[in-house]
């Protein structure tokens, strides 16, 4: 347990830790100092472990209704070039249910305790989650104060949040099947942070399709991040292998712009010929002349609008149950994969 006079420690204190310091739930300390439904006991428990770890809750929160009129939005990718345009979409759309926007970065550990905190704090009406993974500890807290949790562009495997994206494992599959196609044989997939449910049903429907259709010689590896550096590296380590890749899969475009760079500049090889890419999600960048990227197109506009559909919904209906509402994608055909013959 952490304690104010331990210097080694950041001396902002969580809710997550006056939770842990006096046995109850993050829920009930947020009802004990928001004068919610809560025993004197239990006030109390709660009172003594914010005192003993000089916990600060924050007045502005204290002081506003039950109603903050507030959206928080919780987002990881902020190196992904993908969710500046989304983000601005996000914005008009609350804004147009007069409502505004409350940004968490939840970049920087500690992720889950930073957002906890801002939910528990500001009263948020509702939270759309953009992040890698979404623990249920988070949707649960949420629930108990009556805060709809929607996830945005990956599927929810928590229980009580709704979800908005495309069919990931078909986006595999598509890639697999443009590639053998093309006349590759020997693909690969670069995938992001491991704890990244898109990635891997990317990865799982690529997998899939290539076996399907009899092709054994693949590989994959971790790109990490989803940045033009990771795709970089990664794409170095392929083509130094011994039995290098002829196509690579990336999980999204900024990656496999990366990728692309690696190829052409330091290695020499030529593309779509000597090595194919495919990225997801055509950013802008995609179709710049310096790229022309093969990807396969999300319907960002669609799924911000069914996403925000949603949460309002369940915000004036607290009733009804968490829904999943999945998209088909796009394949877009460019210069950096051999044309396929029909």
């Amino acid at each position: 347990m952490r304690t104010s006079s331990d210097k080694s420690k950041p001396e902002k204190i969580t809710v997550v830790e006056v939770a842990a310091a006096a046995g109850v739930s993050i829920s009930a300390v947020s009802r004990a100092f928001s004068n919610g439904s809560c025993s004197e006991k239990m006030r109390e428990k709660v009172f003594a472990a914010a005192k003993l770890l000089d916990y600060k809750p924050n007045r502005l929160a204290r002081g506003l209704k039950s109603k903050s009129s507030l959206i928080g939005i919780l987002v990881t990718d902020f190196e992904n070039p993908a969710y500046l345009p989304i983000l601005q979409q996000f914005s008009a759309q609350i804004q147009q249910q007069n409502c505004h926007s409350l940004l968490v970065n939840a970049s920087d550990t500690p992720t889950i305790e930073e957002a906890l905190e801002l939910v528990m704090e500001y009263h948020i009406d509702g939270l759309v989650v953009t992040a890698t993974s979404l623990p249920q500890m988070l949707v649960d807290a949420c629930k108990a104060q009556g805060i709809p949790v929607v996830c945005f562009a990956r599927n929810s495997l928590s229980q009580g949040a709704s979800a908005v994206y495309c069919d990931n494992f078909a986006n595999g599959r598509i890639a697999a099947d443009l590639l053998i196609d093309g006349g590759y044989s020997k693909p690969a997939f670069v995938s992001g942070p491991v704890a990244a449910l898109t990635s891997r049903e990317r990865q799982r429907g690529f997998i899939n399709r290539l076996v399907e259709r009899g092709c054994q010689d693949w590989q994959i590896i971790e790109g990490g991040n989803h940045s033009y550096d990771a795709g970089y590296e990664a794409t170095c380590k392929l083509l130094e292998l011994h039995e290098r890749p002829d196509s690579i899969f990336f999980t999204d475009d900024i990656m496999a712009c990366g990728g692309l760079d690696a190829a052409r500049y330091r290695y020499n090889l030529s593309v779509p010929e000597e090595l194919g890419v495919i990225g997801v999600d055509d950013i802008q960048l995609a179709s710049s002349p310096a790229y022309q990227l093969t990807t396969i197109k999300q319907p960002f506009e669609q799924m911000v609008t069914a996403c925000v559909e949603t949460l309002f919904k369940q915000i004036q209906q607290p009733e009804l149950s968490a829904e999943q509402i999945v998209f088909p994608c796009d394949l877009v055909l460019r210069q950096s994969t051999r044309a396929v013959k029909s």
